[in-house]
């Protein structure tokens, strides 16, 4: 049973910061079903697990549900016991153009798939974090005398620099040697680190644009010889633009997305699973580029009940009519909101303050901010005007004004990150 305090941490996320909450997603979760079916059923209950690999395009505007999907998907991998990391990509700071800054990322957000046992508690992400949980595990069950044995048969790694930073590190925390370990750690990361211990370990490799795809390769391949599920990868262009803007980074980028993709098909990523969010598919197949025929061909299908196979996931048709759909989600964010603030809608005006809401907030599809973002702020105003003025009647002028309150708002905030701006 969701406790008040749950139910009121959710709804602040998501109606102050935009962020949807990494814990009780489930709660105002509507439409998702037939696409995360197919992605259970299909991929990670046995295909993924046995060692196939799949990509999929996640198509959303923005403010359309791109990163709530994604915290979904995730959540369903953890609880079937895959590694995850999501990564937000930005042109500052993780262009998909540099492979080199989306390998450290992915290190950044590798989490465990023991996080999903303790829902609504903190949990560490990263590199370092993964591998403590490795050591405290296999440190209960081995012999000190055992360690070398079983490190030996951590091996299939396509880098073995990567084989013999991991070793090394494990080796370092068996023994309490903590400042080897924090430079084994640094390695991993992506980090430079000095010559000596380069040597002694047999790190020859260091991470730039040659280097990183054969290094995420070796991070999928170490975690199924650790005997995880496999690895989720979960990148999300949630800005209002791509992470890339010149025609040069764009080739890149799509050139990096291409190799990916055929990677996927071609079996060199066993265990891996990748989801890809754009606002607009548009802007990410450019007929301009050599590369757009290749990826156009990649990309074709729509995945659903009836097509599993398909690679697109289109968040903006998901078989309901969206009237509907926004009334469903009105419904369950109030039953949130009678949980986290005691309070008991009168069901006539909550009838009425739904289907106002979801006419007027649906007036703005095609803007730059989508309706669905545009919708949850409304009716959250909305629901507070309800429960603090008895006698806020819930008209359309009164809502027209509510709902342009929040456009100007979302308008006006700068244009941040994913984590900071994507519902």
């Amino acid at each position: 049973m969701l406790k008040p305090t749950e139910a009121r941490m959710i709804l602040h996320r998501i109606a102050e910061t935009g962020t949807p909450p990494e814990h009780g997603l489930e709660h105002y979760t509507v439409g998702l079903d037939p696409f995360l079916r197919v992605i259970e059923e299909e991929y990670l209950q046995d295909f993924i697990r046995q060692g196939g690999s799949a990509f999929k395009l996640v198509v959303g505007t923005y403010g359309g549900g791109k990163t709530h999907f994604l915290y979904t998907v995730k959540n369903l991998a953890w609880r079937l016991g895959y590694v995850t990391s999501y990564v937000a990509l930005s042109p500052q700071e993780c262009p998909f153009n540099k492979l080199e800054l989306v390998y450290r990322a992915i290190m950044s957000g590798l989490a465990h798939p023991k996080s999903a046992a303790r829902p609504w508690q903190p949990y560490e992400l990263g590199i370092d974090a993964f591998l403590r949980a490795w050591y405290l595990e296999q440190s209960q069950r081995l012999e000190k005398e055992h360690i070398d044995l079983y490190l030996q048969g951590i091996s299939g790694m396509e880098s073995s620099s990567f084989t013999n930073a991991v070793r090394a590190a494990f080796r370092a925390l068996a023994e309490g040697d903590d400042e080897t370990y924090q430079r084994i750690l640094q390695w991993l990361k992506g980090e430079e680190i000095d010559r000596e211990t380069r040597n002694r370990f047999g790190i020859t490799e260091r991470l730039d644009r040659s280097t990183a795809s054969r290094l995420i390769r070796s991070l999928a391949q170490w975690i199924r010889t650790l005997g995880y599920a496999g690895l989720i990868l979960l990148f999300d262009e949630a800005e209002r633009g791509m992470s890339i803007a010149s025609s040069r980074e764009k080739r890149m980028a799509l050139d990096n997305l291409r190799q990916m993709i055929d990677e996927c098909g071609n079996s060199r990523l066993p265990g891996v699973m990748i989801f890809y969010a754009v606002p607009d598919v548009r802007a990410l197949l450019d007929e301009r580029l050599e590369t757009y025929e290749a990826l156009r061909q990649r990309l074709a299908g729509v995945l659903g009940p009836t097509n599993p196979s398909g690679v697109k996931i289109d968040l903006e048709n998901l078989g309901m009519d969206p009237l509907t759909f926004l009334q469903e989600l009105g419904k369950k964010l109030a039953n949130l909101y009678s949980i986290a603030y005691s309070y008991t809608f009168d069901e006539e005006a909550l009838q009425k303050t739904l289907l106002i809401t979801a006419q007027e907030a649906y007036q703005f599809r095609g803007a730059d901010i989508g309706y669905r973002r545009i919708f949850v702020k409304g009716i959250l105003h909305a629901f507070h005007a309800l429960r603090l003025d008895p006698q806020w009647v819930p008209d359309r002028p009164r809502i027209q004004r509510l709902l342009m309150e929040e456009v100007q708002a979302l308008e006006q905030a700068p244009l941040e990150s994913a984590e900071s701006q994507e519902f």
